[in-house]
């Protein structure tokens, strides 16, 4: 007699940077590795049990050519956390339940520079959820070490890993 056990395929799909990736599979687990003075948002509503992770890079599209910041609205805080927002409401997400974890931030390279783009990057994404009454669950920000977050669709639970420092649960 053969029994074969039925596990669900789990996939893991990479968030790279400057992309925002949603998702309601709850065998997919959304991951960004790497990050360094790039942030990366997680949302997760729990009553439709979907969710999404943008990962940035800059603050202000302000600075750059119009082409660049339409060609790439999710490398800047100011134009790919409003459309990460729009992407989730799209499928029925609602703001009044969006679990929000941030990471990165840090200031990898020359940590004594004023031009600290980590903290710029944290301050945008902060006064961005601030703004609209959005509370931030849990940040893992600053410091000088690079980190990978997860959030796993089904569940909603984050991991964050920070290179050397083990791994929180959230």
């Amino acid at each position: 007699e053969v029994h074969l056990f039925r596990r669900p395929i789990s996939v893991m799909t990479a968030v790279n940077f400057c992309e925002l990736k949603i998702s309601r599979n709850p065998a997919e687990t959304l991951v960004a590795f790497s990050i360094g003075s790039g942030v990366v948002v997680s949302i997760y509503d729990p009553a439709v049990k979907a969710g999404g992770i943008l990962s940035f890079v800059l603050p202000e599209s302000c600075a750059m050519p119009l082409q660049k910041a339409e060609r790439y609205p999710f490398m800047f805080a100011d134009t790919g956390l409003p459309a990460f927002l729009e992407a989730l409401q799209d499928i029925g997400a609602r703001t009044e339940n969006f679990k929000v974890v941030i990471a990165g931030g840090a200031q990898i390279i020359d940590q004594n520079a004023e031009f600290n783009i980590g903290r710029k990057n944290c301050r945008a994404a902060i006064a961005f959820f601030a703004d609209r009454n959005i509370r931030i669950e849990h940040q893992d920000t600053g410091g000088i070490s690079r980190r990978t977050l997860s959030l796993d669709i089904g569940s909603g639970c984050n991991v964050i890993q920070t290179l050397g420092q083990g791994e929180v649960q959230v």
